[in-house]
Order: C-alpha cells, then structure tokens, then sequence
C-alpha cells in the first residue's frame, strides 16, 4: 500500500514525458491528500494505479476547462462512486466467465458454422476451456504489455454477446413465425377457405356416405356451413357433424343436396389412435 507521497511520485514519473507536465502535476498532491483524508481506503484502490491515474489525467486535461480535475477527484472520492465501483467490481468474475463462453463460441460459429448453444461434447468442451482461460486472464495481475490484448478480448467478447443475443431474438421470431403457420394451418384444416362441405368419392367415382373424418390425431374434422349461409339438416335428429356429405340446407330453407331420408344412424366409428 502506497502512501500519499509514494503515490504522488509514481505518478510524476509516469508523466515525466508529458509537455504539460507542470501543469498537469500543479495541485498533483493537494488533491491526493484530499482524497486520502476522505476516505480510509487506499489510494490505489480508489484511484487504481498510480500509471492509470496519470493516464486518466492526461486524458482529462485535453480540452478540459480547468478545474475538471479537481472535480472529477471529488467525484471519484464519492462515497456512491466507491460503492458503484465495488459493486462493478463483484460483476468482474460474472463478465470473465460470460466472456470466455461468448468468445468460444463465436469461435466454433466461425469455424464450424455451429450456433451460439453448445450442442455435442466437444461444443461444450470448447466453451469450458474458453471459460477457464478467460478466468486464468481475469484473475492474474495486469501485465502492461498484455493490456491491449485484454482490452480487445472484452472487445470481442462484448461484440460475440451481443450478436448472440441477436440470434437468440431470430430463433424467438422463427419460432413465432412456425407457431402462427402451425394455428394457421389448424384453421385452414378444420374450416377450410370457402369449403363448407365435403363429398368422398370411391376410387371408381361413386359418391360415398356416411363416410367419418378424422385428423392424424383422431379428432373429428368439422367445417362451418354457417359462414356460408348454410346449415345442417337436423330435421331427423341431432346429426354426426364429421360425417361426410354433411346434410344442409340453406337460411331460406332449400336443400343444399340431396333431400334427407331419415334412417337409423349408423354407429359412430371411432378412430384408433397410432401406437
């Protein structure tokens, strides 16, 4: 742990190069130990490294009205930005892991043309050793020459999390889409577009009757004569409503097919179902 001088001077010779070095240092340890009288906590944990710092400075003072510094210190000392900044740091291990898993699979999407769910053993082996190398990186102590190297990996990592959530959104609408198609289809099945009676025929074109309908599901397939201004004869009785050709007769009373000769119904057959 750094004392307030010890750190004042590791930042002075990071920025020994800087051409507005005076003026970047001029207050450097006024605001230092500011901040160390604000809070008990190390300086470096609240201002990160004393090269960090220098850079963030640097940053800071181009093209800042002068005094920002001072109030960007004030608001790094905050008592809420050190708890936003604590709780950012408990994401940390959360984002290494998201980060090995995304990047693996973006690499599997690449070579394999796999998706963004690991789907056979060795999908899943590759996300796991993506997992356990991103939290090797997160967990060592930042090395500067690494630091771009990082830098683009969160990067990529970030891109690779939101193209999967892209696909992911894709897969909802498909499977949407397939979900529409399927009560479409379901409608058009059991109401048919403009059929609103069916007439079987046998293979040498006599017509059938008493013939029953039923789906690949054993229900019975019924139309809606209603819809098009027809009804079903019910003068002999409650009728089978998937018994084929449908007795019906129009809203004015005239048949629609052949007149009704009332009879014993025959029993109603009863699909079995496939095994």
């Amino acid at each position: 742990m750094k004392t307030v001088e010890e750190y004042a001077r590791a930042v002075r010779q990071a920025l020994a190069d800087h051409p507005d070095r005076d003026e970047l240092l001029e207050d450097l340890d006024d605001h230092l130990a500011e901040i160390a009288a604000e809070s008990g906590l190390p300086l470096e944990e609240r201002l990160g490294p004393p090269i960090a710092y220098a850079a963030e400075l640097a940053a800071a003072y181009g093209g800042r009205p002068e005094g920002s510094r001072r109030v960007w210190d004030r608001i790094r000392a905050s008592e809420r930005f050190a708890a936003v900044l604590g709780f950012m740091r408990q994401l940390k291990p959360g984002w290494w892991v998201l980060r090995g898993y995304a990047l693996a699979m973006l690499l599997q999407v690449m070579l394999f043309g796999s998706g963004v769910v690991p789907s056979n053993p060795g999908e899943f082996l590759t996300a796991a050793v993506g997992v356990a190398v991103s939290l090797w990186i997160g967990l060592r102590r930042p090395v500067p020459l690494l630091v771009p190297l990082v830098v683009a990996l969160n990067v990529l990592g970030a891109v690779a999390v939101f193209a999967g959530a892209v696909q992911a959104q894709q897969w909802k609408d498909q499977a949407q889409r397939l979900r529409m198609q399927e009560s479409d289809l379901v409608r058009q099945v059991s109401v048919g577009d403009e059929v609103y009676n069916i007439k079987p025929y046998a293979k040498d074109g006599s017509p059938l009757k008493d013939v029953y309908l039923y789906d690949q599901d054993g229900k019975p397939i019924t139309v809606n004569p209603e819809d098009f201004g027809y009804q079903v004869d019910r003068s002999c009785g409650e009728p089978v409503l998937n018994r084929y050709p449908l007795p019906l007769v129009s809203q004015d009373g005239e048949a629609a097919t052949a007149p009704t000769v009332c009879d014993a119904q025959s029993p109603v057959a009863t699909p079995s179902k496939p095994e």
